[in-house]
């Protein structure tokens, strides 16, 4: 680790000056962890973890004050999120009194609980709190303050530009700039706190129409992001390798090796599209084959039920991607995947997003809807691909 730190500590030095003169938030923090990185145990958990680091890590589950499916049991029980401060889970849970509520409400809750108990990643993006390099990382450090001692804090970062069809194939040296002080702000309110971190997602499902040069900028960012982290000592990051249906292993794993993937856990795949978990696994196994056995991290948040293929998929895409009705839940998440290169399967973005305005009734993109969250539920399935059980929960 003290060989890693002095290998990153040229980069980055504008930046990092104008992060470390940015205001910070005085709210109060439980104390991390001690400096000292051990490499067996990034996570300090109490039993070492083994081979695996997730092993037995008590992820961070958000109470229902900022909680999406934990917020919206809380509404249907009649009470205001807004008023329950932090509040956790566990606490609210128990609180709960099934007598009180109509049947109606009662099975939505139950359904909604199967969200609500996995953990939910924080997102950090350039929308928090306007997005500035300060509100970076006030957002970020408030959302680690939430996160009781003993316990790791789970996030997602999405920095790059993404404004489809290619069109943000070159940042300006200002955005790229930018860029950078928001991973430096990220990291800075991270400090010495556990955590597992799922980083920028989409950066490699949408780099496959990329020029060269886009592709190369965009990878030099993602290093850049890469390395910050890993400086951190008790970080677990994976990086974004996209889906099986968005590029091929060896275009992603040839982005991952020149971002620097050996300096880190691994990668996820699966975040974003609703391939079986059995085709992304085989997927990520022909990525790890190519990235010197990296592990990675499958998302299972929304393919319980397979992928919604389309008709046209040269013209629409393979898959329907825009809240494609009747999915499920994926496999639950867990560390026992039975895969030896797979780490675990997690849900690595919300269940219940919206992906868009693509019908009627749904909330706009990013949006936490509960129609969409209680179909997903509603179908949820263990079943890893076809030829596989299926095993509904």
């Amino acid at each position: 680790m003290l060989a890693l730190l002095g290998w990153f500590a040229a980069a980055g030095s504008a930046s990092t000056a104008r992060a470390a003169s940015a205001p910070r938030a005085t709210a109060s923090c439980s104390p991390g962890l001690s400096t000292a990185h051990e490499a067996a145990n990034p996570l300090g958990l109490t039993a070492a973890p083994g081979a695996d680091p997730l092993t037995g890590a008590p992820l961070f589950v958000e109470g229902p004050g900022y909680g999406l499916a934990a917020g919206a049991i809380a509404q249907l029980a009649g009470q205001n999120p807004a008023t329950l401060g932090d509040e956790s889970w566990a606490q609210f849970e128990s609180s709960l009194d099934g007598d009180s509520l109509a049947p109606a409400v009662e099975s939505e809750v139950g359904l909604l609980t199967k969200i609500a108990d996995e953990p939910e990643t924080f997102k950090v993006t350039v929308y928090n709190r306007g997005g500035t390099p300060p509100q970076i990382y006030i957002s970020v450090h408030n959302y680690i303050c939430r996160v009781p001692a003993g316990q790791v804090g789970v996030l997602t970062t999405y920095f790059l530009k993404h404004q489809g069809g290619c069109k943000s194939d070159l940042e300006s040296p200002a955005d790229q700039l930018l860029f950078k002080e928001r991973v430096n702000e990220a990291a800075a309110a991270l400090g010495d706190h556990p955590f597992v971190l799922f980083s920028e997602l989409d950066a490699l499902a949408t780099a496959g129409c990329l020029t060269r040069t886009g592709l190369a900028e965009r990878v030099s960012l993602l290093k850049y992001e890469l390395h910050t982290f890993a400086q951190l000592p008790h970080g677990v990051i994976y990086v974004d390798a996209g889906d099986s249906d968005a590029n091929s292993p060896a275009f992603t794993a040839k982005a991952l090796n020149e971002a620097g993937i050996k300096h880190i856990r691994g990668f996820f795949v699966g975040a974003t599209h609703d391939q079986w978990t059995s085709t992304e696994i085989k997927f990520g196994d022909k990525i790890s084959k190519l990235t010197h056995g990296a592990h990675f991290v499958v998302s299972t948040q929304a393919n319980g039920r397979g992928p919604l293929l389309n008709p046209h998929p040269s013209k629409q895409g393979i898959e329907d991607l825009c809240n494609p009705p009747n999915r499920g839940l994926g496999p639950e998440p867990t560390t026992k995947t039975g895969f030896a290169h797979v780490d675990a399967f997690e849900w690595v973005t919300t269940p219940g997003r919206s992906g868009g305005v693509c019908h009627p009734g749904d909330p706009a993109s990013g949006v936490f809807g509960v129609n969409l969250a209680l179909t997903l539920a509603m179908n949820a399935n263990n079943k890893l691909g076809p030829g596989y059980p299926s095993r509904p929960y």
